[in-house]
């Protein structure tokens, strides 16, 4: 099975298994099953922040640092092809 992982900032870490995107190092950790559909959208600007958008279920917000998007992205292109 393959992981796909993508560090946000020194604090986040995203990682998806296939089935689930998890979200660890904020205040708890958060889960997107597939059936959820979760995609990623990105602000940028002077406080870039990455949404986790899931067709059902509660939105996520957090920052994350510009170096770091090439990875976010690629993440969110695999999210994609679920």
């Amino acid at each position: 099975m393959l992981w796909y992982e993508a560090q946000a900032n020194d604090n986040a870490l995203l990682v998806f298994d296939g089935s689930v995107l998890e979200v660890f190092g904020l205040s708890e950790t958060h889960r997107y099953h597939i059936w959820q559909e979760p995609r990623l959208e990105f602000s940028d600007g002077v406080r870039p922040r990455v949404t986790i958008i899931p067709r059902k279920g509660h939105r996520l917000s957090f920052a994350y640092d510009a170096h770091r998007l090439d990875g976010l992205r690629a993440l969110a292109a695999r999210l994609a092809r679920i």
